[in-house]
């Protein structure tokens, strides 16, 4: 008995410190509401990474192209290119250079125009242009198409001038070596040698530098020049009827033709074979007459 009793009170001192403990570790912390959403924080502005730069400069150069499409009516497209050529040729006030210009005849007539002009004077040669001719009757005269395309030439114009300031800092030393006494004759011609070939650089670099002024200072203009399509007029149902006519009965010709050669072997035994029957006919009332 006394050991089952001391057992009992073992397991009861056991269950209490169980739930001693479990009261002890067991911590309820109240719940953190969220805040509202006027009073969270703004988000942060975005910045963009080191290796993303957007730059607008203002100095940037550009050449333009410009391609136009000018449909008119089919007796004024050469009388409209004679007039735009000599335009940009004889029109000083137009500073404009013709670089290409041809013209097509043909069933249909057409002509293409290459010509270079300062940007403000694309408008007035366009006005002219369009200016309404004689030859167009009651035509239309309009732009179809019209496309302007960029290219920044910053860079290109950068790189050439650097090359223009090399070689002419390069052909200077050499002729502020050249006017040095005490050269040797081998020397002169080295130093010659290689001004020419620095002259040669210069000149090519200014070429170029002024090829680049052209094409940035002045619009390069593409201009096409077609007739208008003129849609047939609509045939009339009794043109439609008499043509129609016209075939169904030659087909009918035609097939009834076919059919009489294709009769004409069997002509020569039909006409036997009727002679036959009628002299077969005949001999039997000539008999029953006799009867």
């Amino acid at each position: 008995m006394r050991r089952t009793a001391l057992v009992c009170c073992v397991a009861l001192v056991l269950a209490a410190c169980g739930r001693s403990n479990d009261r002890e570790t067991t911590i309820s912390l109240p719940m953190r509401s969220a805040a509202p959403m006027n009073m969270l924080a703004p988000a942060p502005a975005f910045v963009p990474p080191p290796d993303i730069t957007v730059s607008t400069n203002a100095n940037a150069l550009f050449s333009l192209q410009h391609d136009l499409t000018v449909t008119m009516p089919h007796n004024s497209v050469a009388v409209r290119f004679q007039a735009a050529r000599d335009a940009c040729l004889k029109d000083k006030s137009l500073q404009c250079t013709l670089t290409s210009a041809s013209l097509t005849m043909s069933t249909t007539v057409e002509a293409e125009l290459q010509v270079a002009l300062p940007h403000d004077k694309v408008g007035t040669f366009e006005k002219r242009l369009l200016t309404r001719l004689p030859q167009d009757g009651n035509g239309r005269v309009e732009i179809t198409s019209s496309n302007i395309s960029t290219e920044n030439q910053t860079q290109s114009a950068a790189d050439i001038d650097r090359e223009l300031a090399q070689a002419t800092a390069y052909r200077d030393s050499l002729e502020a070596l050249a006017k040095r006494s005490g050269l040797t004759v081998d020397e002169v011609i080295k130093i010659h040698s290689e001004l020419e070939q620095a002259q040669t650089a210069v000149d090519n670099a200014e070429a170029a530098k002024r090829a680049s002024a052209t094409n940035i200072g002045l619009e390069r203009m593409n201009i096409s020049l077609q007739e208008a399509f003129v849609p047939p007029p609509a045939p009339s149902p009794f043109a439609d009827f008499w043509r129609n006519a016209t075939a169904v009965l030659a087909a009918s010709t035609a097939d009834m033709l076919l059919s009489v050669i294709g009769v004409l072997p069997w002509l020569p035994i039909v006409f036997v074979g009727l002679w036959v029957v009628a002299r077969i006919l005949r001999r039997r009332r000539v008999k029953a007459k006799g009867e």
